[in-house]
């Protein structure tokens, strides 16, 4: 993703974020508002239909405290006659009074007179079965107070609700005792509600607490609540509704007042909302677009200006970038790029010098896709044109000298794919010559694990290569005088020194030969001389055969080995086994016979004076083009790779022997390999190209 695609991401994400946190905030704020609004209004509504019931039955009260006490009251009942009743219980003052129904208990509880007022008809009926049934139901409403007694509440009048007022009958002055009880009630029938609704603006209802048309769960709320229990819910999504609880006479749960009201302030709440959040995103919009716009003019397009002149850097010889005017972070970065530009270029002219002084140079291989990159400085070093860039791994390959580009061929891949990679390779140059490299690389793995490509050094090692060689040619020409000279010196201590010593022996034991009465300690004496005149022949003679070893000469190498293990089993006792595997009519040259003979020899002499070895095993075997001399001893071993320097001088192992070896192998173009460590012997093996040709290798 572009760096302008990710700034208009971020800035849109930004702000779309803050829109949708401010969205959240507004609505959890504004509409909680208008929600605790909407719930007040309703609580105060329904705060208004009980005001207008309790006002109804505060009227009904002074109604019946007007009648109850009331001496034309007090005598009725203490002396029941019809015209109080024709006088006074008419559908007229029942209408004036919005009284539905009036009844008069004596002071002993007999009903004297009820009635029930029906207003649409206008006529007065008996009432006396609804209210002995009330009266049945509600007993407490004759229980009151001989003087003060008064009783006010909700009771339910022929199945009906009704506001009901209980007084005690005693005369004007509140004289008695008290004639009975006086009842008045007016039904809280279905005109009724309407007339409270038309007057409160309200859509109210009362319903029975066990009402399915109450929402579920609210007869348990408002039970668990005080005297005045009321709840708010919400019935839908354009009506809310205020419940309060009506208890009757005896306090118990007698019906529901039900408010309803339109939702209009919610709904002004969610306008509000849309409102803002309108607002809000075109705000936003407004202020992202302008944020988008001086992000652009002073940041991204120069910062994008800026990559664009260092996508081309190297391109049409473009070597810097543009520097910026000013003191912002773009202005330093396009100096500092500059800066490290200039150190780049010195930094690389550094390497090109210090590179092409060393002749050393860098290559990677693309494995997957047959390529390869050649520094400049080795093409340079073999005369070619190398662009720096990938170029065909086979055009590399035809450069290799023949044998190393056969021997690359066989590799499998898996060689090449090793964490580390060391070569020696001969590379042909333009102008005929071969040059030798050092190659070194490491592989480097994909993403998957395995590698796909190997980056390394070449070293150009021709100098070394023809150093090394002249001093393999000296050294070979310094083996053979050596082998010369002490062919020489064993020549002349058998034929010369060895006679002579011979000759002086015989004479030494001929001396007294014809003499008379010899005296036996002069003979004593003439004895031992020839003894030591012995003994010093045989060591002249074994120096000899160490100089040149005349097993060599006529009997071959397999046999001089053979009898070279033989004598040193005879000498020391070690037991030597030896065993040629392949010899049969083998060719062997006299150089390779006797540098074999001489590093057996020494090996045998190692295992014999440092080893402490009880068995030797030697083995020489022919494996074509090289013969493979192994030699095993059970002695006490010891650490190859040891640096004895830093070992007290009387700890330090003789090395000059493994030096010697190696160098006689090395000069006849082979190896040799020491195995060994502590308590485990030492086993050296040396493979050493012969001369010779097999009479079966045709």
């Amino acid at each position: 993703m572009s760096l302008r695609k990710t700034a208009v991401v971020i800035v849109c994400a930004t702000f779309f974020g803050l829109l949708l946190l401010l969205y959240a905030m507004f609505r959890g704020n504004i509409q909680s508002g208008f929600d605790g609004l909407e719930r007040q209004a309703v609580t105060e509504n329904l705060r208004r239909v009980q005001n207008a019931l309790a006002r109804d039955l505060k009227n009904l009260e002074g109604m019946a405290a007007d009648w109850g006490l009331w001496d034309d009251t007090y005598r009725y009942l203490k002396s029941p006659d019809a015209a109080y009743v024709e006088a006074n219980l008419t559908a007229q003052s029942f209408g004036e009074l919005h009284l539905d129904v009036l009844a008069l208990f004596d002071a002993s509880g007999r009903l004297q007179a009820a009635k029930r007022y029906d207003a649409a008809e206008g006529v007065l009926f008996d009432a006396s079965q609804p209210i002995a049934d009330m009266v049945a139901a509600m007993p407490a409403l004759l229980r009151l107070d001989a003087w003060e007694g008064r009783k006010t509440g909700i009771a339910f009048f022929d199945g009906q609700p009704c506001l009901v007022a209980a007084q005690t009958v005693l005369t004007n002055a509140r004289e008695g005792p008290p004639a009975g009880t006086l009842l008045m009630a007016q039904i809280l029938d279905a005109a009724k509600v309407q007339a409270i609704s038309e007057l409160t603006l309200l859509d109210v209802a009362l319903l029975p607490p066990t009402s399915r048309e109450l929402p579920q769960g609210l007869r348990a709320q408002l039970d668990a609540g005080q005297e005045t229990a009321s709840a708010v819910r919400i019935l839908n999504e354009t009506t809310v509704g205020g419940f309060a609880l009506l208890r009757s006479v005896l306090g118990d749960p007698a019906l529901v007042l039900a408010v309803g009201m339109p939702r209009s302030i919610h709904h002004q709440g969610r306008l509000l909302e849309r409102a803002v959040v309108g607002s809000l995103m075109a705000i936003g919009l407004m202020f992202g677009l302008a944020m988008l716009y001086f992000v652009e003019r002073f940041i991204l397009s120069r910062v994008t200006e800026l990559g664009a002149e260092i996508g081309q850097l190297g391109q049409g010889g473009r070597s810097r970038v543009t520097e910026f005017a000013g003191n912002d972070e773009v202005s330093a970065l396009s100096r500092a790029i500059n800066l490290m530009l200039d150190e780049l270029d010195a930094a690389r002219a550094n390497y090109v010098m210090a590179t092409q002084a060393a002749k050393v140079g860098v290559w990677e291989l693309l494995l997957d896709e047959g390529l390869v990159i050649v520094d400049p400085v080795i093409a340079d070093l073999l005369g070619y044109d190398s662009p720096g860039r990938p170029e065909p791994l086979l055009l590399w390959l035809g450069r290799l000298a023949s044998e190393d580009r056969d021997r690359l061929r066989r590799e499998p891949r898996e060689r090449l794919e090793a964490p580390t990679l060391e070569r020696e390779l001969g590379i042909q140059s333009a102008g005929g010559d071969v040059l030798w490299f050092l190659c070194r690389g490491r592989a480097v793995s994909g993403p998957d694990g395995a590698p796909h490509r190997v980056v390394g050094t070449a070293v150009d090692i021709t100098e070394l290569k023809q150093a090394a060689e002249s001093i393999r040619a000296l050294s070979g020409r310094l083996m053979q005088a050596q082998e010369s000279e002490r062919a020489s010196i064993a020549r002349d201590l058998h034929d010369n020194v060895a006679q002579d010593l011979s000759s002086l022996k015989i004479a030494y034991e001929t001396l007294l030969d014809g003499l008379p009465n010899v005296d036996a300690a002069l003979r004593q004496r003439l004895e031992t001389s020839a003894g030591l005149l012995a003994r010093t022949i045989a060591a002249v003679r074994e120096l000899a055969y160490g100089l040149r070893p005349p097993n060599l000469e006529h009997l071959g190498l397999d046999l001089a080995l053979r009898r070279l293990g033989q004598e040193m089993e005879q000498a020391c006792g070690i037991a030597v086994s030896y065993l040629g595997v392949g010899l049969d009519g083998l060719d062997v040259n006299a150089d390779v016979a006797i540098n074999i003979y001489r590093i057996a020899q020494e090996a045998l002499g190692n295992a014999r004076k440092h080893a402490g070895a009880s068995h030797i095993d030697m083995r020489l075997i022919e494996s074509y083009p090289k013969l493979i001399l192994r030699i095993h001893d059970n002695g006490c071993g010891f650490d190859p790779g040891r640096d004895d320097r830093d070992c007290p001088v009387d700890a330090r192992r003789p090395r000059m022997g493994l030096v010697n070896m190696r160098e006689r192998a090395g000069l006849l173009g082979g190896s040799l390999r020491i195995v060994a460590s502590p308590g485990h012997g030492t086993t050296v093996v040396a493979e050493i190209p012969y001369a010779g040709e097999l009479p079966h290798a045709e």
